[in-house]
């Protein structure tokens, strides 16, 4: 089966099984939606500062104690199930990003404090989370013009912006770290794959949830990809997708400048159109500078 027969079925069971969670979403967030400020007010806001983009794949526990190094020196974006790991090392990051509109990902803000931390928001975000949620707010919409469901609802308050997905929230975290301005932009726990029989750092809400479970679940839905060390590791044909989705960023999307991207996940299948570098140089490397982005966020919202 080729790529692009893997994108189609993926768009199409996509949509198949969220429209209507789509449209419910947005009119339970409608409210909140036009009385908080949309991701636009970003664009350009943290030109050449360094941003790292944390994911919650297995790869992340080689690395996660060396992140407390780059707070305060760096804009620390976070998808959602990797706020509880990072809190558990002392480390808040700056954003954390959500784009699965599942009721389920309430698990990820709850029995923790959010206080200084920016939630950024898709439109269609199940309303749970924003009832948990303790900090700032900005929305966004998703940018998907072959969807037609979310092309709607993008249209009906089009003034916040938009974020591209591209199969996992980090494209949401990466298009938003680009559209800002940041440089070099690091990833980290970006594994798009699952290496060492994991599926999820240790201390995620979904460490638990086995290899093996996993493959058994979703058999029609493995493939296989070539990782960082040359080796053939297992991946769902949405995270094969995902890759794909990034290997398009880095090559088309273009601004003023050269765009530094660096993959520091050390494992995973992200390999193409970036740069490999251990975590530990790229901060002692690129995170020098203090910054305070709380701070600059709430400038910005003012």
């Amino acid at each position: 089966m080729n790529k692009d027969r893997h994108i189609q079925e993926v768009k199409s069971a996509t949509s198949l099984r969220f429209n209507s969670l789509w449209q419910h979403n947005f009119q339970a967030n409608r409210s909140a939606i036009q009385k908080n400020p949309g991701v636009i007010a970003l664009a350009q806001k943290f030109k050449e500062v360094p941003a790292i983009v944390v994911g919650a794949g297995p790869s992340l526990d080689k690395n996660i104690n060396l992140l407390a190094r780059a707070q305060g020196h760096s804009m620390i974006l976070a998808s959602d199930a990797a706020l509880k790991p990072l809190l558990m090392q002392g480390v808040t990051p700056s954003i954390v990003v959500n784009l699965d509109p599942q009721e389920e990902v309430a698990k990820f803000f709850q029995g923790v404090s959010h206080r200084g931390m920016t939630l950024i928001a898709p439109s269609i975000i199940h309303p749970r989370v924003l009832d948990l949620w303790e900090g700032n707010v900005i929305f966004f919409h998703k940018h998907a013009p072959d969807i037609p469901a979310l092309v709607e609802i993008a249209n009906q308050i089009p003034t916040i912006g938009r974020l591209t997905p591209g199969g996992s929230v980090l494209s949401v975290a990466y298009d938003l770290a680009f559209q800002s301005g940041a440089n070099p932009i690091i990833f980290t726990g970006q594994d798009l794959s699952y290496p060492k029989k994991k599926t999820h750092s240790r201390d995620s809400e979904d460490q638990d949830v086995g290899l093996s479970d996993t493959i058994e679940k979703q058999r029609e839905n493995i493939v296989y990809e070539i990782d960082v060390n040359g080796h053939s590791v297992p991946t769902l044909k949405s995270m094969s997708v995902s890759k794909q989705w990034f290997d398009w960023a880095f090559t088309t999307w273009k601004r003023k400048g050269t765009t530094n991207i660096i993959n520091c996940s050390e494992a995973g299948i992200l390999t193409d159109h970036c740069s490999l570098m251990s975590l530990s140089e790229a901060i002692f490397k690129y995170c020098n500078k203090k910054i305070n982005v709380e701070w600059a966020i709430k400038k910005i919202l003012k």
